[in-house]
């Protein structure tokens, strides 16, 4: 019998080839955008230009006269569509206040961009045409877009909640109880600073893009999209959609950027979804620059206090930090999980005791849902420190 040793192999300064560069640089690789789906329906989504509104009515009627209009769908058409709300897979604390977000308002809008009606129509100049043939009658209501006002609850936005706030997460280490108190205390000097972190477009290259096909037999359906989560997005879409996992198989073509903005389950991945089920037809969607600025989620938004206290020597003795976290609207996949992800940061490179004293309160503004972008709370936490 002959033994033969296999050697370890070294990757440690062996260059690696990239298998992903050929099709990029050549101009082969292929997007949603570039896949021939012959027979394909288009959606556009007509958005509110109110941060907050009650919708009084809406006329579809002018749009539906469009030619190559196929149908035009609100809010409360596509109610029964759906067997859950859009999916938030982080609940920080047991209490937290989560309200029901769907694909499209039916009630009430709340931020400039939310989705308040539906186009299918055969081509896509004519889907955007049908946008400008709806008639909405909004009557506004007071927008609350500042983080200190959202605190305050004086205008709440999601009425049954009775607040703003979505939750506070705390996160106490002591050496022994109180040190946090007594290193404040005895500190020879301390130093207060408080951030404000702006929000943030993402803005990748290529803008979302979903195609959704339905299979000819047992309800199977495949969805096409510029995604960074195939595999969490085939269980979310199943789960809202209320059908077998099994029945959903997701492709992520080539993506064109994503930086964590395509790391979400979107409105419009639904309402490809739900349509193409609902009139047995391919359904695709390509968003426009201006909708990436408003309908794709945005990162950061916090305000950020932060409190050192150091002895005589200049070595710090404890930490404090506060946060107000700014959600948007509503909790997309991950959003209330972001300003936690910093919490563990805040010590930065130093030597730092175990007397560090951290809260996060987070609440919701009528702002475009925040959620996972470049780093994901942790850039937040690094520049305050």
């Amino acid at each position: 019998m002959t033994i033969t040793e296999n050697k370890p192999s070294n990757i440690i300064g062996t260059r690696l080839l990239r298998r992903e560069d050929p099709p990029l640089l050549t101009g082969e690789a292929k997007f949603t955008n570039d896949l021939n789906i012959p027979g394909a329906l288009h959606l556009s989504v007509l958005r509110s230009p109110f941060a907050h509104a009650k919708i009084k009515s809406i006329d579809v009627s002018a749009a539906l006269k469009i030619a190559g209009v196929v149908a035009v769908y609100t809010g409360k058409d596509l109610q029964s569509a759906w067997a859950a709300p859009m999916p938030c897979a982080w609940p920080v604390t047991p209490d937290m206040k989560n309200p029901p977000h769907y694909p499209l308002a039916s009630d009430k809008v709340n931020y400039v961009g939310d989705g308040v009606a539906a186009v299918l129509a055969t081509n896509e100049t004519a889907s955007r045409d049908a946008l400008d043939a709806i008639d909405v009658e909004y009557e506004a209501l007071p927008a609350v877009v500042d983080l200190e006002d959202a605190l305050s609850d004086k205008n709440i936005i999601h009425k049954d909640l009775g607040t703003n706030k979505s939750y506070t997460w705390p996160l106490l280490v002591e050496e022994t109880p109180g040190c946090v108190a007594d290193a404040f205390k005895k500190a020879k000097y301390k130093v207060k600073e408080r951030y404000v972190q702006q929000r943030l477009i993402p803005m990748a290259m290529e803008p979302r893009a979903i195609a959704a096909v339905p299979q000819p037999f047992g309800g199977d359906i495949t969805l096409y999209s510029a995604t960074q989560i195939p595999h969490i997005l085939k269980v979310m879409t199943a789960l809202t959609l209320g059908i077998p996992e099994q029945q959903v198989r997701v492709v992520a073509p080539s993506v064109g950027g994503g930086f964590g903005s395509k790391l979400d389950v979107y409105a419009e991945e639904l309402l490809c979804m739900a349509l193409a089920r609902k009139h047995n037809a391919p359904v695709r969607w390509v968003e426009e620059r201006s909708e990436n600025t408003q309908a794709t989620i945005q990162g950061r938004g916090q305000i950020q206090e932060i409190e050192l206290a150091a002895d005589e020597n200049g070595k710090i003795t404890a930490v404090r930090v506060r946060i107000v976290g700014d959600m948007g609207a509503y909790l997309q996949l991950v959003t209330p999980g972001v300003p936690l992800l910093g919490a563990f940061l805040y010590a930065g490179v130093y030597d730092i005791p175990k007397a560090y004293d951290f809260s996060c309160t987070s609440v919701f503004t009528n702002l475009t849902p925040t959620d996972a972008y470049r780093g994901a709370g942790r850039p937040e936490a690094t520049y305050a420190i």
